[in-house]
């Protein structure tokens, strides 16, 4: 989902976020309660929940939501009291997980699109032996846009259908054998050109046009193949085969819309990389639509946990990370014990450990090198090292933030962690230069009037100055200039000590 609509959706859907996911929750519950007693009262309560979670999701007009717990409702109502299946509860279980990630990513204001939620539909609808939907199903589009049909092009409609139809085929079933994606879907290209060829000037030129799309779109690197577009594709050979066996006389007719609609879909999803493509998108103004990179990376955070799980092992990392700070801190003023220094590679190991479960590949790298480098040097050469390896620990918690999804600004030029780091080592420096800076002037005043103990005074409270202005302290920042000011011009070029006051 993208743009003003999607934008106000992910807004409404945040100030009820809470309420659906304890909802959700209270089904998952009653859902368990019932796969371990069979208490049809615990169905009824998870009927319950899902049906508030609808009303709700209706209000919202989600209607992919809706269909969704729609789904679950029937399958439900179907049974008649009879023992739901161990598939039938996973089918069920996995709807519900689903459908918790998709609120939390749209509440984040990742870009999603409905036909996420139709797998979960048709895993639902599969128990019942429905016929499923297809991928476009939520899709909404103008299939009769104003398009004028180019000229015929003279003889195109005479060629060998059998032998297009044939290299067609080859390349449908070497991506059934999973032979790669684009030299397939490149071979069915070429003889559906063919078709489109000798399709101009007919009824079905649109449709033609917009497979030959859809073929150079599935061709990206970006896309993905999944069981439901082999499917389609599988179904695209049924109308070459139809112009096949009328020998092109099936090119004067239209070709049914779903078919026509599951083909621009995917083009929507393509990046604008040739003419047919744009042109295409831009007829049938669908150039705004989510793009498919932007859905695998969606499909592949709906696979895991929901954001509560995330949130908690972030929280459970920053905390064991911590610690491991604390210890390098404590470096600075005494030397680390054999002990310690084991206890803060066992904590570094767990944290690395914890990352390669959790999947985030390169915040695990780093720990698993720091862990390294530690064994390597041992503890004789650590206190040396404590400045470097607090780097790397900074910039290890810097990609721990990635664990929560919310817990990163893309767009900002600086990292939150490395910003929050920076904060803090100016205020520990701030700190440290005012007191040497009060220690001069009382060391000033003491002396009767000595200029040596306040003669770098200045450079010291310009620096500080310059810290707060970083920390946002401007007041304070032109009280420390005013002091700066009144030394240079007036304490070091008197001739008597000046007073004090």
């Amino acid at each position: 989902m993208i743009g003003s609509a999607e934008s106000q959706f992910a807004a409404s859907l945040s100030l009820v976020k809470s309420e659906i996911a304890s909802a959700l929750d209270q089904a998952a519950s009653q859902l368990d309660a019932y796969s371990e007693t069979g208490s049809q009262a615990s169905l009824t309560s998870f009927l319950e929940e899902v049906q508030q979670v609808r009303g709700t999701f209706k209000l919202l007009d989600f209607r992919a939501g809706e269909r969704v717990c729609e789904e679950l409702a029937e399958s439900v109502r179907i049974a008649r009291g009879e023992q739901l299946s161990i598939d039938t509860l996973g089918a069920f279980t996995q709807a519900i997980m689903l459908m918790k990630r998709y609120v939390d990513l749209v509440s984040e204001s990742t870009p999603v699109a409905p036909s996420l939620l139709v797998p979960a539909i048709n895993q639902v609808r599969q128990e019942r032996n429905d016929p499923v939907l297809p991928e476009a199903y939520f899709f909404l589009v103008n299939l009769r846009p104003r398009i004028k049909s180019p000229k015929p092009v003279a003889g195109a409609i005479r060629f060998p259908y059998r032998r297009a139809r044939q290299m067609y085929q080859l390349g449908l079933l070497a991506l059934i054998r999973g032979k790669g994606r684009k030299g397939p879907v490149e071979i069915m290209l070429r003889a559906i050109r063919r078709y489109e060829k000798a399709s101009r000037g007919g009824a079905s030129w649109l449709f033609w046009q917009v497979v030959v799309g859809a073929l150079e779109s599935l061709a990206q690197d970006d896309f993905e193949m999944t069981p439901q577009r082999l499917k389609l594709l599988g179904q695209l050979d049924k109308q070459v085969k139809l112009v096949q066996e009328t020998e092109g006389r099936a090119f004067a007719e239209k070709q049914p819309d779903w078919l026509l609609k599951e083909f621009t879909h995917i083009v929507a999803l393509a990046q604008p990389e040739s003419p047919v493509i744009v042109a295409i998108q831009n007829e049938f103004q669908i150039a705004n639509a989510i793009k498919e990179v932007q859905l695998v990376e969606a499909r592949q955070q709906l696979r895991g946990p929901d954001q509560n799980a995330f949130e908690s092992l972030a929280a459970a990392l920053q905390e064991e990370l911590q610690s491991v700070k604390d210890q390098i801190d404590l470096v600075d003023r005494v030397d680390i014990s054999e002990s310690a220094f084991e206890e803060l590679i066992a904590s570094l190991t767990r944290i690395r450990d914890t990352l390669m479960i959790a999947n985030q590949s390169r915040a695990a790298e780093r720990a698993v090198s720091l862990v390294a480098r530690l064994e390597t040097q041992g503890i004789r050469n650590f206190k040396e090292q404590t400045v470097a390896i607090a780097d790397e620990v900074i910039q290890l918690e810097q990609g721990m933030r990635a664990i929560s999804q919310s817990g990163v600004d893309h767009e900002a030029l600086v990292d939150p962690v490395s910003l929050n780091e920076a904060r803090i080592s100016v205020i520990a420096e701030s700190m440290t230069a005012l007191s040497l800076i009060k220690r001069a002037i009382g060391n000033y005043l003491e002396s009767d009037g000595e200029k040596l103990h306040i003669q770098n005074v200045g450079k010291s409270l310009t620096d500080v100055a310059g810290a707060l202005i970083f920390l946002e302290q401007e007041n304070v920042h032109d009280i420390l200039m005013a002091l700066d000011d009144f030394i240079e011009n007036q304490v070091l070029v008197a001739q008597q000590p000046i007073e004090d006051h």
